[in-house]
């Protein structure tokens, strides 16, 4: 079940992703969040950097979270970070259950409960 949501005043977490990547590549962070109940919201923007998506996806949410992925990285981060400096960051390359664990910690954020191991 992917919970998406029309109301752009609903609080969730935002997750941009570049052109180039499709989002059956990245299912499992999404997966993450679903398993913590937190709503989110997908969306594809023009940027292919992956720190500017995760950047700009946490001043747009609500919550203040944010996760941007392109071909070679996801980045979580939060609004109060710096651009540069995100909370976590993985490789496209690294197992499946790293990001899912990426998605749940998005989510476990918002909650205040503590983060899983990447």
């Amino acid at each position: 079940m992917i919970i998406k949501s029309y109301d752009l005043d609903t609080p969730s977490i935002y997750v941009y992703h570049s052109a180039d990547t499709d989002i059956d590549e990245f299912k499992e962070v999404l997966w993450g969040i679903e398993e913590e109940e937190i709503p989110y919201i997908v969306k594809q923007m023009e940027f292919d950097d992956s720190e500017t998506l995760s950047h700009e996806a946490s001043l747009k949410s609500r919550l203040s979270i944010g996760i941007g992925i392109n071909k070679e990285k996801i980045i979580l981060t939060t609004n109060k970070l710096k651009k540069d400096k995100p909370l976590f960051c993985i490789d496209f390359n690294q197992e499946l259950k790293d990001f899912r664990n990426l998605g749940a910690n998005g989510a476990r954020l918002v909650k205040g409960i503590e983060l899983k191991k990447i």
